[in-house]
């Protein structure tokens, strides 16, 4: 049996190595598609011989090289299928990827897209895999699917499946982008439809050491997540000026004139989502109006805690929210200013443990120099001479999971 219009596309580069890989998963389904598509991106490799082995069981469109968001444009009007799986050249499908996603799909008409995790595989030069685990995904409620995505980009396409309607509806990958285009699709989507997450893995996300980027833009490995943070500021920063207030609150809460706590609620992810990737003068204008403008003195709900607690949280694993402040005086001046105007024991105590739990994992590290001044930011924020956080919380899952990932890479 084949899937129900299920077409798969992979945007391929000089990947001969991997591609097979890539392609023998996705063929190999236990619903197979009823497409393959292979963009081969104007490959100097051997791509076209081992795409040449697949006979008519894939349809190949070569051209020169023009970049990922390039490759998929292309390939979007020859698709046939009622669903778009868009996949990678160097990762591996899960037999049953599909098969788990149409199910949900076909259960929930409503929904646009399905989405999953993955499991992380690094390649060694020499041939080695050595499997790392699963990639933690942070537990979003489906109606905060597409604010959750403006903190982090927690969907791969690889592990999505979506109605090739909805492909249709938002418009072609932004061919501007070189880095960051499935990021800027994939917030398009969330914005627009709602989505369902298929709780299991369903990809192995491959790992590796060779080089990033178009031929005439090559980069190294170890370049990638420095380059992605600085190509998702600037998606993030875009947005802001066209997002409405209300979209970022859960889906459906943001319905007519907001009210003074919808708004803090609002002001207060903003902030997150501006914070994270240490777009601190964006962020403390929304802590500002959020924290000394609306409801001056209100305690905090639980929701709203936990955005402040997200807010100096990991991005692409690094701390560039934390270090956004330690690194510059000024605005971690600014930032304690605002939360003196808040007068907020309550707020004040959420910034100094993330920033006191931040400090002894750097020293555990042995990176004292942030640690020192993240715990005297800390001491600070909290209106002591002597801060004393008590027992510093533990990160969350997720964030655990990502500092081991980024440790062990980094070793």
């Amino acid at each position: 049996m084949r899937g129900p219009g299920v077409t798969a596309v992979i945007a391929s580069c000089n990947r001969a190595h991997y591609l097979r890989h890539a392609l023998d998963s996705v063929l190999g389904q236990t619903v197979p598609p009823v497409q393959v598509i292979v963009v081969n991106d104007g490959s100097t490799d051997s791509t076209s011989e081992v795409l040449r082995g697949y006979g008519g069981r894939i349809e190949v469109i070569d051209q020169e090289n023009g970049g990922k968001s390039r490759a998929l444009n292309r390939a979007m009007p020859r698709v046939l299928g009622e669903h778009l799986w868009i996949f990678d050249d160097d990762d591996v499908a899960l037999p049953w990827n599909l098969e788990r996603h149409l199910a949900i799909l076909e259960a929930h008409p409503e929904a646009g897209f399905v989405y999953s995790g993955c499991l992380i595989m690094h390649s060694e030069p020499d041939g080695r895999i050595e499997h790392r685990g699963r990639m933690e995904m942070p537990d979003v409620p489906e109606d905060e699917i597409f604010p959750r995505m403006l903190e982090s980009n927690f969907m791969q396409q690889q592990g999505m499946l979506v109605r090739t309607r909805c492909y249709q509806e938002v418009g072609p990958f932004d061919v501007r982008l070189d880095r960051g285009q499935d990021y800027e699709m994939n917030l398009r989507l969330a914005r627009r439809f709602p989505g369902k997450r298929l709780k299991a893995e369903s990809f192995l996300f491959r790992h590796h050491n060779g080089p990033r980027g178009r031929p005439a833009t090559l980069f190294a490995a170890n370049e990638r997540r420095r380059r992605w943070i600085s190509g998702n500021r600037a998606i993030i920063l875009s947005l802001r000026a066209e997002i409405e207030l209300a979209e970022y609150l859960p889906r459906g809460l943001g319905a007519g004139r907001l009210g003074e706590p919808l708004r803090r609620r609002a002001l207060l992810q903003r902030a997150c989502v501006m914070a994270r990737c240490a777009l601190w003068e964006e962020a403390l204008a929304d802590l500002g109006q959020a924290l000394v403008d609306t409801m001056p003195g209100a305690p905090l709900g639980p929701a709203e805690q936990d955005l402040c607690r997200r807010a100096l949280g990991k991005y692409i694993e690094h701390d560039v929210a934390i270090e956004g402040l330690l690194d510059d005086p000024a605005i971690g001046r600014r930032f304690k200013r605002v939360l003196d105007d808040a007068r907020s024991v309550e707020v004040r105590r959420i910034f100094a443990a993330q920033l006191s739990r931040y400090a002894w994992r750097r020293l555990r590290r042995r990176n004292p120099i942030r640690a020192v001044r993240a715990l005297a930011l800390a001491r600070r924020v909290a209106g002591v001479q002597s801060w004393n956080p008590g027992p510093v919380p533990e990160a969350p899952r997720a964030d655990r999971q990502t500092e081991a990932s980024a440790s062990t890479e980094s070793a």
